[in-house]
């Protein structure tokens, strides 16, 4: 299992005025375009519609990932983005369909390239989106055509299963609800909110402020599990501290995340696995549910047991929280039968 599974991005409130700033200036009328008309339908992709949008570069390709080229843009200092996805729903990719949050907002795993034409990058200009906060366009194939799903942030890439996470719609609205800031902005001074929002990655006096925010903020959600929890995992009752981490259940940004219901108290290695959907819990019965890539492993024997919940009721994780995790790990898996 590789040292790393879960790539996020480290942008600690991106929004779209930032991203603006980083991406080339052909880039900016095609995000109006996207969002625009997020939620309309094409019959075809924009560069093959009869009518093309009067964006001053095409805004798709054929291909899934659209980098535009160097003869159309000037990166600068020479780092390219994706400007837009698309998912057919079928064929070599195994993209899977929308999650629907209950702040408005939406996730997406979309598979990362995995053709013969490497030299283009693909993969590597989204991680650069993810990396710097930097946000695609995104279309789904429906039955009619294409439904435009708006601007999403490239949040997280998970080597395990090589998909990468997309949450939208980027919006007046969501955007102003801190749909995508980093768990415990809320808790922040406004001083503080006002230097990261505004985060330049070249002054290394905000990203060192930025690091010992995120350390604050995760240090006190972890006490607050090992509290409800009784300092024990709650998957496999160790109870040394060393190894105990605080998993976020919905791990996507937004506001009110980093609260005791959006968390359970997991050993690291059991933290890993279900940050990459490897296991997840029935909301229902909080049955631990497995991949069947866990095969003849050691994790086997956790597929008849259930989620130890903490004794305060107020500290029980969210079942609505868990559902959605536990949908995108169905979309990925096949579950493991003991």
């Amino acid at each position: 299992m590789a040292s790393q599974i879960i790539y996020e991005c480290q942008a600690f409130c991106p929004t779209l005025d930032r991203a603006k700033r980083r991406v080339p200036e052909e880039f900016i009328p095609c995000y109006d375009w996207f969002q625009q008309n997020t939620g309309e339908m094409i019959s075809r992709l924009p560069h093959r519609m009869e009518n093309r949008p009067k964006t001053p570069i095409p805004l798709s390709r054929d291909a899934g990932i659209y980098i535009p080229g160097a003869s159309l843009v000037s990166y600068k200092r020479g780092r390219k983005y994706a400007l837009s996805v698309h998912s057919s729903g079928s064929g070599l990719y195994n993209d899977r369909k929308p999650i629907h949050l209950a702040d408005g907002t939406w996730v997406l795993d979309y598979a990362a390239h995995s053709g013969s034409d490497s030299s283009q990058n693909y993969n590597g200009s989204l991680m650069n989106c993810l990396t710097d906060g930097v946000p695609v366009g995104v279309m789904v194939r429906e039955a009619k055509g294409y439904r435009i799903l708006g601007l999403a942030f490239v949040e997280r890439f998970n080597s395990a299963t090589n998909m990468f996470t997309l949450h939208g719609p980027i919006t007046d609205k969501s955007e102003s609800e801190g749909a995508f800031a980093f768990p415990g902005f809320d808790a922040l001074t406004d001083d503080e909110r006002s230097v990261l929002t505004e985060i330049d990655d070249a002054d290394e006096r905000k990203l060192v402020k930025a690091e010992q925010v995120r350390r604050e903020q995760q240090d006190a959600f972890r006490k607050s599990l090992l509290n409800a929890y009784e300092g024990a995992c709650a998957i496999t009752e160790t109870d040394v501290p060393q190894v105990l981490q605080a998993a976020h259940i919905n791990p996507y940004r937004g506001r009110k995340s980093q609260i005791v219901n959006n968390g359970i108290l997991l050993r690291s290695d059991m933290h890993l696995l279900y940050d990459a959907h490897l296991i997840s819990i029935e909301p229902d019965t909080l049955k631990i549910s497995l991949s069947d890539r866990l095969r003849g492993t050691t994790y086997a024997t956790f597929t008849s047991s259930h989620l130890r919940l903490p004794r305060n009721e107020a500290s029980h994780p969210s079942r609505n929280l868990l559902a959605a995790h536990y949908e995108q790990f169905m979309q990925e898996n096949h579950v493991l039968v003991a």
